[in-house]
């Protein structure tokens, strides 16, 4: 869809807007739909940009420029690194971004400021990742996921989560064509990494449904993958599916004995678990015995005292009997 960015009172009237994060921190949305049926720009390409930055007043904060840049390399703010490979060429967009997202000039707002970026794609140029040497593409494929583990460590998840996610393109890319044994290897080495990267996001922000995805993906190549096996054991418990949850973290601790944190949620679990049986159990005996009536609880006391002595006084009978035979 197309949209005349001058035509509006207030570009937050535009539509097709699309949250790139999640989060609503980072927005982007068409003002010019590309004719070009070429590919996006990939990691390790150089683009040519244009463009304007404003304030959400549209007065603008610095003119109007040129821009070139390898993609991936992390040359430039957060917004463009991560909006721009989402492009076609000759395309333009309007990106609607939180001032942490921009270059150090737009960065000079109060915290929590919004910025519009309006960028258009002039031009592609390098080569396709899979056309690069394997050292390349792996040292692409690892410096991607590496910023993916920085932006873990700072809390931020969801641009944890959309870097892995974009990692895990470059690596699709990489495995199209031909390509030798050791380096399908290493590439299923670098899935496998994102993935459990992704499980670890998920399960910070408790998408559990997502959590367990990504841990049966990890599984499902490296069966004995000790934290993919300890999260879903987590996410098992978080569902109170606590004896299976139990297997999941046997197995992990069989991978890794001493692991302090795995031995600590068994037993935590086991705890749990045991507590949840009893009450379930002293819950359904409590009903049991309000649901009888007082008059039959009596009348069974009394039975029970009777066929007591009734016993006792047969069997001391037979005592005697059989002393004096």
């Amino acid at each position: 869809m197309e949209h005349e960015l001058a035509a509006c009172d207030s570009v937050h009237y535009l539509e097709g807007w699309i949250d790139v994060l999640g989060n609503g921190l980072l927005k982007k949305t068409t003002l010019k739909s590309s004719g070009n049926q070429t590919d996006s720009p990939q990691t390790g390409q150089n683009v040519n940009i244009w463009i304007r930055t404003m304030l959400e007043s549209r007065k603008e904060i610095e003119p109007p420029k040129y821009l070139s840049f390898v993609i991936g390399t992390g040359d430039v703010c957060q917004a463009l690194e991560i909006c721009v490979p989402l492009m076609k060429l000759d395309e333009t967009i309007l990106i609607h971004a939180d001032v942490r997202f921009c270059s150090p000039n737009a960065r000079c707002q109060p915290p929590g400021s919004k910025i519009f970026l309006e960028v258009k794609l002039l031009s592609i140029s390098g080569v396709h990742i899979n056309e690069r040497s394997e050292e390349e593409q792996l040292e692409l494929i690892n410096r991607e996921r590496e910023k993916g583990n920085n932006y873990f460590q700072m809390k931020d998840y969801q641009l944890a989560l959309f870097t892995y996610i974009r990692t895990l393109k470059i690596i699709q890319s990489s495995s199209e064509g031909e390509i030798t044994h050791d380096l399908k290897d290493m590439l299923l080495d670098e899935k496998v990494k994102c993935y459990s990267n992704m499980a670890a996001c998920h399960l910070k922000t408790g998408n559990l449904k997502e959590t367990m995805s990504c841990c049966d993906i990890v599984l499902q190549y490296r069966p004995h993958h000790c934290k993919a096996l300890f999260r879903k054991g987590k996410v098992l418990a978080m569902q109170q599916i606590y004896p299976l949850s139990i297997v999941f973290l046997k197995k992990a601790l069989a991978e890794q004995p001493e692991h302090p944190e795995i031995k600590e949620e068994i037993k935590t679990i086991i705890s749990i678990w045991k507590k949840q049986r009893i009450s379930r159990i002293t819950e359904k005996f409590g009903r049991d015995n309000s649901k009888r009536p007082a008059t039959s609880q009596g009348f069974l006391k009394n039975i029970n005292w009777k066929w007591t002595l009734g016993i006792s006084a047969i069997a001391l009978g037979s005592m005697i009997l059989y002393k004096w035979r």
